[in-house]
């Protein structure tokens, strides 16, 4: 039986449980909305993201995890360029301060597959990170998009990531 549980969102793309009555939603247009079931509102919360919605990308993917905020969007960069980007802030429902933490290199002009999911094991971060449309990039090793990272909750690199030598 499918059941409507809550109204009012545009475009929602990913969510994450908080606890048990309360969840973080992102909207593709760069909303972050915190949703409470049991009393069955919404609010939007502010944040400082530069969020390009092209195409497929906008505000992706959010996690909560130990108090913070983490999300992935399609960053806006300069020249029409957008990235893939991860940033992180202290849960507060009035306004997030987010501060990047992982932007993938290089920056494409493209609308087209951002990615992104998110996810925590043991204290590292994994980001999938779209191929931008781009196909083949995903066999480069010196490049970002089309990978799957790996990273320190604040966005340090790990000593055993795995290295790649240049041809």
């Amino acid at each position: 039986k499918l059941q409507e549980i809550i109204k009012g969102l545009d475009s929602p793309w990913s969510f994450s449980f908080m606890d048990d009555n309360r969840a973080l939603v992102t909207e593709k247009s760069g909303n972050l909305i915190l949703v409470d079931f049991e009393k069955q509102n919404i609010k939007k919360i502010k944040n400082n993201l530069k969020i390009l919605e092209d195409g497929q990308g906008g505000l992706l993917e959010v996690l909560y995890f130990n108090e913070f905020v983490f999300v992935s969007y399609s960053e806006n960069l300069q020249n029409g360029n957008s990235s893939t980007s991860v940033a992180s802030a202290k849960f507060n429902e009035k306004d997030l301060n987010f501060k990047n933490i992982f932007r993938a290199e290089p920056p494409i002009k493209s609308g087209y597959h951002f990615g992104s999911r998110l996810e925590i094991k043991d204290n590292l971060l994994y980001v999938t990170v779209g191929e931008r449309g781009r196909g083949m990039i995903a066999q480069d090793p010196t490049k970002h998009p089309g990978s799957i990272i790996r990273i320190h909750l604040d966005g340090k690199i790990p000593k055993d990531n795995p290295k790649f030598k240049d041809k």
